[in-house]
């Protein structure tokens, strides 16, 4: 659901979002694609070294 949801080409992405949402973490990734993809959509989606890294 997730992967057709936000235009994820590989289920692995889904899956691992999936995960993060489920155990309520935060899914950090250096994934400039999923990043733009996830965008404003899943607030759950950080970037690696970026400002909420801290």
């Amino acid at each position: 659901m997730l992967a057709a949801t936000h235009g994820l080409p590989a289920t692995y992405d889904a899956h691992y979002l999936a995960v993060a949402e489920s155990l309520g973490c935060v899914f950090w990734t250096d994934d400039q694609w999923l990043l733009r993809a996830s965008a404003g959509r899943l607030p759950f989606v950080r970037p690696l070294g970026g400002a909420d890294s801290r």
